[in-house]
């Protein structure tokens, strides 16, 4: 497997581990999966040094402890010669998201994972090409990695209740396999395969949802639970195929929907964006445009202050950027300082990784991100953002609970149409 790819499954994979107390059989998986976390938070495009106090801020959140895991992982990095560890601080060479996901496999290799952590992998990747049988995919692993009848049981059971992949029940001692990567290639046939599972008039209203994602960069929610209604809404989020991305303020939480490959035209958007930094850096930058007044700061040219940032100039100073970045300054994608500039005093912003600002300025251009695109944005400064893997995991528990065969038509329809 590409390590790019590989990297990306294993942050994926580290993500959920780190929902579960104990993880087992998966040890090499989390521990690479928590040294590329690390490294992409305190990594820059260029060359940078780190203070130590900057370094535990980063570490802790990215939810990473200080005392016991932090020393390891630094240590892991330093072996892997990506950083230079110090007295004060650290050391980091230029590292962008893609070599970062390499050095994640890298990482991985090194460790010796065990062929049950491998499979686990290759699971995964299968189960997002299309929705695969559990029996189908469990003899191919059993050859591959030699695995034992007893131990490919474990694995499927690992991946379902670890959330490695979902499963939809079609029969005695059967499954379909899928996971919520399913939309982010080949999107145009999957998503007819899915419209064909459909009635007609749940067909007329995915589709006006999907014309209105097409035309507008995203959706506040309100307005697509509007569209499709509640069912249908959790219907087909429960099969990944859109993306709910959360922002935070003290005062509320709000969401809104992008099509899961919105972030790359040309490439996997599960690579381009595994860390969900690009769409931290849209949520950010789309608050600007649409909520903050022309006093504190209103975005009125996305693309001269994307061109700025990408060619590596300070923009503001502005107000609004010591209160709408914080999220993007936790996850080392921006650095924000107070200073001056022509004749003003006041927070400044550079951007640290330029292939984030490359990626969130092409799905900016994609669609139009206006005022009337995303109004229901919070007021006050973002503290938070929560992917769409998370909120897509959420819907998808609440519909196991109600019914375990909701989603069976689509998922079906998925493997045996629209050309597989």
């Amino acid at each position: 497997m590409d390590k790019k790819l590989q990297g990306s499954w294993l942050i994926h994979h580290t993500n959920k581990l780190q929902n579960v107390t104990n993880q087992g059989q998966y040890q090499s998986t989390f521990v690479a999966g928590k040294a590329g976390i690390l490294l992409s938070a305190i990594s820059e495009t260029n060359q940078s040094v780190l203070p130590n106090d900057k370094l535990e801020v980063l570490a802790n959140a990215s939810n990473i402890n200080i005392g016991f895991e932090l020393p390891r992982l630094l240590e892991l990095l330093k072996e892997q010669e990506l950083i230079d560890v110090t007295a004060s601080g650290v050391g980091v060479l230029g590292v962008t998201t893609s070599s970062a996901l390499q050095h994640t496999s890298s990482i991985f290799e090194s460790l010796s994972p065990k062929n049950i952590e491998i499979s686990a992998i290759e699971l995964a990747e299968s189960a997002s090409i299309k929705p695969v049988r559990s029996s189908e995919l469990g003899e191919r692993l059993s050859d591959d990695y030699k695995l034992s009848t007893k131990e490919i049981k474990q694995l499927f059971y690992d991946s379902e209740s670890i959330g490695f992949v979902d499963a939809e029940p079609i029969g005695k001692d059967e499954k379909l396999l899928f996971n919520g990567n399913l939309f982010r290639r080949d999107s145009a046939v999957k998503t007819k395969a899915v419209l064909d599972s459909l009635n007609s008039s749940e067909q007329a209203a995915l589709t006006e949802l999907i014309q209105s994602l097409k035309k507008n960069a995203c959706v506040p929610y309100p307005d697509a639970l509007k569209i499709l209604g509640e069912r249908l809404f959790k219907k087909v989020n429960a099969i990944g195929f859109f993306d709910i991305n959360v922002v935070s303020n003290s005062q509320e939480e709000v969401g809104y929907l992008t099509l899961p490959a919105a972030f790359s035209k040309f490439s996997s958007s599960m690579v381009d964006d595994a860390f969900d930094l690009a769409k931290a850096f849209v949520a950010s930058l789309t608050y600007g445009m649409t909520k903050s007044d022309y006093a504190r700061g209103q975005i009125s040219m996305i693309d001269r202050l994307l061109g700025a940032l990408i060619d590596g100039r300070e923009v503001g100073p502005v107000s609004a950027i010591g209160q709408d970045y914080k999220i993007l300054e936790l996850k080392g994608v921006v650095s924000i300082r107070h200073g001056t500039k022509g004749g003003r005093s006041g927070p400044l912003m550079r951007l640290l990784k330029k292939e984030v600002g490359e990626l969130a300025l092409q799905a900016i251009r994609q669609g139009d991100v206006s005022e009337q695109s995303i109004i229901a944005l919070p007021g006050a400064a973002i503290t938070k953002f929560r992917g769409p893997e998370v909120n897509r995991e959420i819907i998808r528990r609440e519909q196991i609970q109600k019914s375990p065969f909701e989603t069976n038509d689509m998922i079906s329809a998925l493997r045996t149409g629209g050309g597989f």
